[in-house]
C-alpha cells in the first residue's frame, strides 16, 4: 500500500510537471505549485478513469497528454544499446517525442562535448556527466537548474545522498542522477572453492571481513597457487574501493582534505602491491575487462550495474558460476551518471519529459532495475 501511495504521488506529480510542456509560461509553472502540493496530500483520490496509459501517469488536466507532446531529443550517450530500450519504453507512451541516441565513446566524451561547445556546434538536448567528469562538465555553465522552471525538481523526492552527486557547488540542481550503485565483491565458485574451501557468500565475506583479513587470505591464495591466482585484476581496483570507503568529504569549507581523503586508501594499496596479491592489469582496459573470464582472479568490483552491463558480456560462459559477497569493510557506492539538459535546447521539455518518465515514475524505475539491474534515487 505504501509503494502504491508513493507510486501514485509520484506519477501525479510528474502529470502536473508536464503542464509546462504544452504551452504553459513561466507564471503558469508557478501557478501549479499549489495544485502538486494538493495533488501528493490527496494523491490516492485520483480516479482510474484519469490514469495514463502504459506509464500509469495520472493526468491531473485533460488538456496536455502524453500523446500531445512532441519534439526531438537527441542524447549522446557510451552505452546506445542500453539508451535505445529506455527510448522504446518511453515511445510506448509519448509516442510523438523521437529520441535519437547518438553514441559517443566513453573516453571521448568529454573532449567532444568541450570542442563541440567552444567551435559553437550542435550539443545534444541530453547530456551524460559519468562521475570522472562531472564537475567539469557543471563549470561549463551548459546545464540547467532543474529546480527551475519549466522543470521543477521537487529535490525531496530524491534520495538524500543523491543530491550532492547532482548539485554544483552552489547547491543548485544541475542533472538528473541515473542510479543509485551499491557495490558487493563479485567472484568466481569455482576458484572460491579450490583456494578458499568455500563459495558460500556469508563464509567468503566473512574470510575477507577486513582489509587485513582481504590481504592475510590473499597470501594464502597466493602460496596455494603458486602465484598464478591474485586477489584482483588491478590495483586500481583497490585503489577506487578504498577511496569510496573513506565517506571523508574532500572539501571541509575553505579546506580541501586530500591527505585525509587518500592517505589511508594509498596505504591500503601499497600494502597490497607490496604483498604480490593483486594483478598489474591496467583498470578499464581491455585487458581488464577480459579478466573476467579469466581463471586467475578471485575478487571484482561490483556494482548493482556490474553484473548485467560487465560481467555478462565479458564472461559469456560463466553463467551459475558467480557470486557476490560483502566487500571487506562493508559496501560502496560504485560509480554514477548524471542526466542534464542542455540549457540551449529547444526541446527542453520533451527531454524533461524523457528524463522524469525513465527515472521517476515506477514504471520507469522498474525497467530501468530489469534492464540493468540500477536503482532508481527517486
Amino acid at each position: 500500500m505504501k509503494r502504491k501511495m508513493l507510486s501514485s504521488i509520484m506519477t501525479a506529480a510528474l502529470a502536473v510537471s508536464l503542464l509546462a510542456g504544452c504551452g504553459g509560461s513561466g507564471n503558469a509553472d508557478k501557478a501549479t505549485q499549489p495544485v502538486q502540493n494538493e495533488v501528493q496530500t490527496e494523491a490516492s483520490a485520483v480516479s482510474e478513469e484519469t490514469a495514463g496509459k502504459a506509464a500509469g501517469i495520472e493526468e491531473v488536466s485533460k488538456s496536455c497528454s502524453p500523446e500531445e507532446l512532441t519534439g526531438t531529443v537527441v542524447i549522446w550517450d557510451w552505452d546506445g544499446g542500453t539508451q535505445q530500450k529506455y527510448v522504446d519504453k518511453f515511445n510506448e507512451v509519448y509516442p510523438n517525442v523521437t529520441v535519437e541516441v547518438q553514441d559517443v565513446a566513453w573516453d571521448d566524451y568529454m573532449t567532444k562535448l568541450q570542442t563541440s561547445y567552444v567551435s559553437g556546434m550542435e550539443l545534444p538536448d541530453i547530456i551524460l556527466g559519468e562521475m570522472a567528469w562531472r564537475g567539469t562538465l557543471f563549470e561549463m555553465n551548459i546545464c540547467e537548474n532543474l529546480e527551475e522552471a519549466p522543470y521543477n525538481l521537487d529535490r525531496s523526492e530524491m534520495v538524500p545522498s543523491s543530491v550532492p552527486l547532482v548539485s554544483d557547488q552552489n547547491g543548485k540542481i544541475l542533472g538528473v542522477e541515473m542510479q543509485v550503485t551499491p557495490a558487493g565483491f563479485a567472484y568466481k565458485r569455482d576458484l572460491a572453492k579450490e583456494y578458499l574451501g568455500t563459495d558460500d557468500p556469508q563464509k567468503v565475506g566473512e574470510m575477507i571481513k577486513d582489509w587485513d583479513s582481504f590481504l592475510a587470505v590473499g597470501e594464502q591464495v597466493k602460496e596455494k597457487s603458486g602465484g598464478k591466482v591474485k586477489m584482483m585484476a588491478s590495483l586500481g581496483d583497490v585503489l577506487l574501493s578504498t577511496i569510496n570507503q573513506n565517506i571523508v568529504d574532500y572539501v571541509d569549507g575553505t579546506n580541501v582534505n586530500i591527505t585525509e581523503k587518500m592517505t589511508r586508501p594509498l596505504e591500503l594499496t601499497m600494502k597490497m602491491r607490496d604483498a604480490g596479491i593483486i594483478g598489474n592489469v591496467e583498470m578499464y582496459s581491455a585487458s581488464w575487462y577480459s579478466a573476467y573470464a579469466a581463471d586467475e582472479y578471485l575478487f571484482y568490483e561490483a556494482g548493482a550495474w556490474c553484473p548485467p552491463l560487465v560481467i555478462v558480456p565479458n564472461d559469456p560462459e560463466g553463467a551459475g558460476n558467480w557470486a557476490v559477497t560483502m566487500p571487506p569493510e562493508g559496501s560502496f557506492n560504485l560509480g554514477g551518471t548524471t542526466l542534464s539538459i542542455y540549457k540551449d535546447s529547444k526541446n527542453k521539455e520533451a527531454a524533461w519529459a524523457y528524463l522524469q518518465f525513465i527515472y521517476f515514475s515506477e514504471q520507469g524505475g522498474s525497467y530501468m532495475y530489469d534492464l540493468t539491474g540500477n536503482y532508481s534515487c527517486y
